[in-house]
């Protein structure tokens, strides 16, 4: 009850600190100032925590990775790119407000970090005559983005997942293939009873081009995108494919002389304000996910023996709060996974909820104010986080409800 009630302290201030307007970066701070001192984290400890989090080369990385992600949409943008895109996805599925789902789901194979800022110019594009409200079009980019997560084998967190858990990757995505698709209808069902409340109806994009104008078009507009995923699978050795970062690197590289960037421009981009803000939210998170890691937070439920009820109820405790106050799957599955094994390893129907961990999971990074694909999604629509939520919560309900059913009957 202690526990439950300490991570509650720290899920309710985040929320009013946020629902304050206070800056995300600086409500992050605060709650893990507040995790030292509710779970007695050593100062000492939580600072050499915190630098090492922020100078660990995967965050550096991470950071140059959100940087370049920026970058190329701006130059994409700016040069018209998206539009030609968005043309010739209209010729091929005839509605516009399909395309601004479909965009998002196509960047969504692509598994990197605030991957939503390459789709959400492609939504605002194909959204631009709509006259959609800003929480719209966030939640139509932010939902849609993560339609394969659950399934799709190139995310880090199912791989860790699947490593953890010693579950054949195959048995997992045929398991969590519903949830998937239950991800995409109630998606679509939210999406068309907003257009059908504010009258928005097919709009038709007008004659084709033709089928080589369509095809140039569609490559004009996503080479690109196909070329880091290109690279991203290219090995460098045979064991070792090339980082994602020196992907997008070059990508950006070859972009800019293509479209003549001068250093101007370039540098506009690269120092711009909302790219500043994206970094520091990412290292606040950052910071706050080595504090966590680093307390006993966890310590009094490893050696707990519970019934399966029970069980269920720790974990969606567990992995919920975990995912909501971290917003990285990795982190959720990292820090929840190895608490909650002992207390389910002996259980008859561990499979089941080893799943449930993660299908939670999942449902709590959605809506955690610190999920760097919302956060960076709401900077770029203008979006308050709070609006987004009306248009999740009954889809979120209904993928924890039928997880919760099922685990508890299997």
């Amino acid at each position: 009850m202690i526990l439950a009630a300490k991570f509650l302290l720290l899920v309710v201030l985040l929320v009013l600190l946020l629902r304050w307007k206070v800056d995300l970066s600086l409500a992050v701070f605060a709650i893990t100032l507040l995790t030292v001192f509710l779970f007695r984290v050593s100062l000492v400890k939580a600072g050499q925590s915190a630098w090492a989090g922020i100078s660990d080369t995967e965050t550096l990385e991470l950071f140059l990775i959100i940087v370049l992600v920026q970058y190329i949409g701006a130059v994409q943008k700016s040069r018209r790119m998206y539009d030609r895109l968005i043309d010739s996805l209209n010729t091929m599925i005839r509605d516009k407000r399909l395309v601004a789902m479909v965009s998002p789901a196509i960047i969504g194979f692509l598994p990197m970090p605030g991957g939503a800022l390459l789709s959400a110019p492609l939504v605002q594009v194909s959204t631009d005559r709509m006259k959609l409200k800003p929480a719209f079009n966030a939640f139509l980019n932010f939902w849609f983005r993560h339609d394969w997560e659950l399934i799709w084998p190139l995310y880090a967190g199912l791989l860790l997942f699947q490593t953890m858990s010693r579950i054949p990757m195959r048995r997992i995505i045929l398991f969590q293939l519903p949830f998937s698709i239950l991800h995409i209808v109630m998606g679509l069902i939210v999406a068309f009873w907003y257009f059908r409340r504010h009258g928005i109806h097919r709009e038709h994009p007008g004659p084709s081009n033709g089928i080589h104008a369509t095809v140039r078009d569609f490559f004009a507009g996503t080479w690109p995108i196909l070329a880091v995923i290109l690279l991203f699978f290219i090995k460098v050795r045979p064991w070792m494919p090339l980082p994602l970062h020196w992907a997008l690197l070059l990508v950006a590289a070859i972009l800019s002389i293509w479209k003549k960037v001068g250093p101007k421009e370039m540098t506009s981009i690269v120092f711009a304000k909302a790219t500043i803000r994206s970094l520091l939210v990412i290292a606040a998170v950052i910071v706050f996910q080595r504090v966590i890691q680093v307390s006993s937070a966890f310590d009094s439920l490893k050696t707990m023996d519970i019934s399966l009820g029970l069980a269920v109820a720790f974990i969606f405790l567990v992995s919920f709060t975990v995912a909501f106050l971290t917003g990285v799957n990795t982190a959720y599955i990292a820090i929840a996974f190895p608490v909650l094994l002992p207390l389910i390893q002996h259980l008859p129907n561990y499979f089941y909820l080893s799943l449930y961990i993660y299908v939670v999971g999942f449902a709590g990074i959605l809506v955690s104010p610190l999920h760097l694909c919302l956060v960076l999604t709401n900077e770029y629509f203008g979006a308050s986080l709070f609006d987004v939520y009306r248009y999740m919560a009954i889809p979120i309900f209904v993928m924890i409800a039928l997880a919760t059913g099922l685990v508890l009957i299997l």
